[in-house]
């Protein structure tokens, strides 16, 4: 009888277990899930510079990358200046 009383109390524990990693997986997914939505949002954003060169922005702060408008994924601005006009780019916290 003892033994029968300790399989179910393993069996209960290895349940808990389970269903603790579920909800560990899901709320992972959850948090991935929205940070591909909001890497979809930065994308969007565009910035024009005062000498009228437009560029597509993703990314935040410090971690901007700059596209000019039109140009392909792979080409972005390698620096951080204006390719028009030499101005900085923004680069400090977005307003």
């Amino acid at each position: 009888m003892k033994r029968r009383s300790s399989d179910t109390a393993r069996r209960a524990g290895l349940l808990a277990v389970a269903v603790a990693l579920a909800a560990a997986v899901a709320a992972v997914g959850a948090r991935l899930k929205e940070r591909a939505s909001a890497g979809r949002r930065s994308a969007e954003q565009t910035y024009t510079c005062p000498c009228g060169a437009a560029y597509r922005v993703s990314g935040v702060d410090r971690h901007r990358v700059y596209w000019p408008a039109g140009a392909p994924e792979d080409a972005p601005v390698l620096g951080d200046r204006c390719v028009e006009c030499d101005a900085p780019l923004p680069g400090g916290a977005s307003s």
